[in-house]
């Protein structure tokens, strides 16, 4: 077989690339407009809709009104997300907890829901339905249980994001810092371990790695959603008023 041999070197050929590249560039010419003109066309309405994928998809529309107009509960007092106390936060916040009792660890004890996660600002009172909790959580995160010494613990809640939903515990904001930190009403024992119920979005964030890769984690696949709904269910069949005794959880010092 012959073998074709070039005179180029490696060296030569980038070489020779750049040359060509240079010379292209530099052979271009550069066009400049004399005028511009415009022309005005009007779009009127006069297309026929199509109805065919309408009524294909029709069943599924009407099947879904149905599951998430369903009524899961009410509402005794209107909810809603203001800094530095979010009602409806705190009520998520709440429900995480309760429900973490009941189903995975009765030493479950607090929750911290950052505001980004509360994706619908306010829930009336009255009835509310399945679709309105997926409106405020549309997200399919996981419960998360973490357990970590009362010193990292309180590190966490010095760096939380001011106006999140808390249960389980209280504290003074003053000059942007926090201070006062009480859990079930009683001073942080630096000492003492603590079961945080949180999800596997936040557990997972790398930016948070400083404080959950170091505590004791229990995953499940309970979604923080259905804990929502479980948790209203629960509260209507006691008669117990959703959304009072939601205040007073983080104050302002003067």
């Amino acid at each position: 077989m012959d073998t074709f041999h070039t005179p180029f070197t490696a060296m030569s050929i980038r070489f020779l690339k750049i040359v060509l590249v240079f010379a292209l560039y530099s052979c271009n010419t550069t066009y400049h407009p004399e005028s511009l003109r415009f022309t005005d066309y009007s779009v009127e309405g006069k297309s026929v809709a199509d109805t065919t994928y309408g009524k294909y998809l029709k069943p599924f529309r009407d099947s879904m009104d149905i599951v998430m107009n369903e009524v899961v509960g009410n509402i005794a007092v209107k909810m809603d997300v203001k800094r530095p106390v979010t009602t409806l936060g705190n009520f998520l916040s709440d429900a995480f907890v309760y429900m973490a009792k009941e189903k995975f660890d009765p030493s479950a004890s607090i929750s911290y829901l950052g505001l980004g996660s509360i994706r619908r600002t306010y829930i009336d009172a009255g009835p509310v339905t399945r679709g309105a909790i997926f409106e405020v959580m549309p997200f399919d995160n996981l419960m998360v249980l973490i357990t970590v010494k009362g010193d990292l613990l309180k590190k966490f809640i010095e760096d939380m994001e001011e106006g999140g939903g808390v249960s389980g515990f209280t504290m003074t904001i003053k000059d942007k810092k926090v201070t006062n930190i009480l859990v079930g009403g009683k001073e942080i024992d630096l000492n003492a371990e603590y079961t945080l119920v949180s999800s596997d979005y936040y557990a997972n964030n790398p930016n948070m790695s400083w404080f959950y890769s170091k505590a004791k984690r229990k995953d499940t696949q309970y979604l923080i959603r259905d804990a929502i709904m479980d948790y209203v269910k629960i509260m209507n069949s006691k008669s117990f008023p959703i959304g009072t005794e939601l205040e007073n959880r983080i104050t302002l010092g003067n």
